[in-house]
């Protein structure tokens, strides 16, 4: 059987060229290996060179799986299903390495058990990351001779990003905290820590993890792009839209849209406004397309015509203005694509795949127009757009004036505390302290009769331990938006509940709100509260105890969460031993409620006021953290590969690939032009993987006559 590369021989007859070898010179008698070898120079070779890569890859390997394991000792694991589903992935990368390009896109979006653990600075998707790196840097293959390669504008593009987020994330660490500083229980439990810095940095740190494999598990002409990476993302894509639509159905109902509530999906990091949904629907949806065009069979079709149908209701469903800029700047990317295209599939079955699709697209539309509050979202958009010019400019007048913030920025993460200190409105947002009691000033400045400071007890309680304190917002108008902190609860609907919080203030004016709701993350409904009531401004520990019966509450699938949160004019209230009981067992359900493991299992969510946390425009929110190194660094990479796309969207045999992609890449930065994006890491990640990609180039070297084979494939290559 002739090989391909005997093929190729003989397609080019002629005289063989001489290959030029190291040992022989220019010019001279004596070859360059010669003379290095007389000077007792080791020449190197190419094993050699293969023994460093491996030597290389295999530090980082057990680097990860160092660094799995010490993140596995801390994060709680308790009352969820993570730990079996990083025990069935690590499996199957150890099967089969290359699934990780199928599994990692589809996993990224949806594994988010943030409002059940309380964590989100080590987060899910840092574990299944570092299973990824640990498991494939010495599982996939090592043959370097025909892996695609990127554009030098896509290196340049890296080398500049790499650059930038290093020197956001020096900055964002200032004033350089100390080694104390990470045994604080607020380091990694609030937006305003300097940590918040790390929390932004690690998607670029992933990014340059996960890009080597991209590469060397694309394929040398891409193939596992096209059977890996899309189906994942679009894996994805109906994960994410499926609880969209579960979300819909549970609380304002799925064809209810004349009510304001706004969902959220599976992306825990809207708890504070943005619009990672919306961000992440605009990536994604486009290749649902790229879906239609390449289906061969019916059902492949009807599949991809579903999951469009399901990715619009989810689009639309946010009533996000920008999002609907997006969808339609898409759809026109995506159907000048479909018309240059070669069809793969018979011309009648194009244009009937087609037809549906736009009937999809038109009924969802149609169906959303006449919505009351589509309408109003419309009708103020000249006021929106206003109010948000005037945040613009007031995050811009925030930055400090100097040359180096010019150039590099203020540093990663660094906004939602410089908004605190530094908002022209004077006004202070909500927020939280987890405080050891040696840390508890109010006791210091209360106690003057002779009392320990922090060893008050009430009833048989110790109060000498950890608290939490509720600071409330501080508004020009007087009130404002309520910080709500809470934990998901496991109510049964009927029976009995005993309801107990210990409290303190020494505000004259301060309230408490206890209750418990049905929640997603932003809007409750269905709330069982304990009466409001003015707390007593004294230095001794009160008792708010609620006995209730559950009624329907927990009837239904929707979480069902405690909440806490502070209200009064420079009210701040501690709080301590939250407890909820099932009676007559007597048997406790909250976790954590002394709050002596601070943030585990205890989340926060602003419901409608978002300022304080979110730029809204991704240039300045790269300007704003990055300076001009990284939006210049940001614009060879969006540019270059726009650039590249519309080259390929001009070749006919590949125009609707490259047209699908790009569509994506802009759908994604229209929705950016009205927030933030990149302050969610999942999205900036899968962003990264998307332009890594998207500039991926076919292999120009022709591979060997061996097949490599997979690590753990039953499938030999042939001569």
């Amino acid at each position: 059987m002739p090989t391909s590369a005997d093929t190729w021989r003989r397609r080019k007859p002629g005289p063989a060229r001489p290959v030029p070898s190291p040992t022989a010179s220019v010019g001279t008698g004596v070859g360059i290996k010669g003379r290095l070898l007389a000077r007792g120079t080791t020449w190197p070779t190419a094993g050699e060179g293969l023994k460093g890569r491996l030597l290389l890859r295999s530090m980082v390997a057990a680097l990860a799986l160092a660094a799995l394991v010490a993140a596995l000792a801390v994060y709680p694991l308790r009352g969820h299903w993570l730990a079996p589903l990083l025990l069935c992935y690590v499996g199957l990368l150890c099967w089969r390495p290359a699934l990780w390009l199928l599994l990692l896109p589809a996993l990224l979006p949806a594994v988010d058990l943030a409002p059940v653990t309380g964590w989100f600075f080590l987060e899910e998707i840092d574990l299944l990351l570092l299973a990824t790196v640990a498991c494939c840097t010495v599982r996939l293959p090592h043959e370097e001779s025909a892996l695609p390669a990127w554009a030098p504008w896509f290196r340049f593009g890296m080398v500049l990003m790499t650059i930038a987020c290093l020197a956001g994330l020096w900055r964002g660490l200032q004033p350089w905290p100390s080694l104390a500083a990470l045994h604080d229980p607020n380091a990694f439990s609030q937006y305003v820590s300097p940590f918040s810095a790390v929390r932004i940095a690690k998607a670029w740190l992933w990014t340059l993890l996960l890009l080597p494999l991209l590469r060397r598990t694309a394929g040398p002409q891409l193939q596992r792009l096209a059977s890996h990476f899309v189906p994942g993302m679009l894996a994805g894509l109906l994960l994410v839209s499926g609880a969209a639509v579960q979300e819909r159905v549970l609380f304002p109902g799925l064809l209810n849209l004349s009510t304001d509530y706004r969902i959220t999906a599976p992306f825990s990091a809207m708890h504070t406004g943005g619009a990672a949904l919306d961000g992440y629907l605009a990536l994604c949806t486009p290749l649902a397309a790229l879906w239609l065009h390449q289906a061969r069979r019916w059902w492949q079709a009807l599949a991809g015509l579903g999951l469009l149908g399901l990715a619009l209701y989810a689009g639309l469903a946010t009533f996000s203005r920008g999002l609907y800029a997006a969808y339609a700047v898409s759809l026109l990317v995506v159907a000048a694509g479909w018309r240059l295209a070669t069809p793969p599939m018979p011309g009648r079955s194009r244009r009937l795949t087609a037809a549906f699709a736009l009937l999809l697209v038109a009924a969802a539309a149609a169906a959303f127009h006449d919505s009351y509050y589509v309408e109003q979202r419309f009708a103020s958009t000249a006021a929106d757009v206003d109010h948000r010019r005037q945040h613009w400019r007031e995050v811009l007048a925030m930055m400090d004036d100097d040359d180096v913030t010019t150039a590099l920025g203020m540093g990663l993460g660094k906004f939602p505390s410089v908004y605190y200190w530094r908002n022209h409105g004077q006004e202070t947002p909500p927020g939280y302290q987890y405080l050891d009691k040696e840390d508890d000033r109010y006791l210091e400045a209360s106690n003057r009769g002779g009392n320990v400071p922090g060893d008050r007890v009430h009833g048989d309680r110790f109060h000498g331990g950890r608290f939490l304190r509720l600071s409330a917002g501080q508004y020009n108008a007087g009130f404002g938006e309520l910080l709500r902190i809470w934990q998901t609860v496991p109510l049964i609907a009927g029976r009995e509940y005993q309801l107990a919080v210990d409290v303190r203030t020494a505000s004259p004016m301060a309230f408490l709100h206890l209750r418990l709701c049905e929640r997603q993350l932003l809007y409750p409904i269905h709330c069982i509260a304990v009466p409001l009531r003015r707390l007593s401004a004294r230095p001794d520990w009160q008792q708010l105890r609620l006995n209730f019966n559950a009624g329907k509450l927990g009837s239904r699938r929707a979480p069902v969460r405690l909440e806490l949160a502070a209200e009064g004019q420079h009210a701040v209230v501690d709080v301590d031993n939250v407890s909820l009981r099932l009676m007559p067992d007597d048997r406790e359900l909250l976790r954590n409620g002394d709050f002596t493991e601070a943030n585990d299992y205890w989340f926060f969510s602003s419901d409608r006021h978002h300022l304080p946390w979110h730029i809204k425009n991704l240039a300045l929110n790269v300007y704003f953290e990055m300076g001009w190194l990284g939006l210049l660094a940001v614009a060879a990479l969006a540019l270059g590969t726009s650039a590249l796309l519309l080259g390929r969207a001009l070749n006919r045999p590949r125009a609707f690939d490259a047209a699908a992609w790009l569509a994506a890449l802009i759908g994604l930065q229209v929705v950016g032009l009205f927030d933030s994006l990149v302050d969610v890491p999942r999205i900036a990640l899968l962003t990264m993987l998307v332009l890594g990609a998207a500039s991926l180039r076919p292999s120009h070297v022709l591979p060997s006559t061996r097949r490599p084979v997979m690590p753990g494939s039953s499938q030999r290559g042939k001569k």
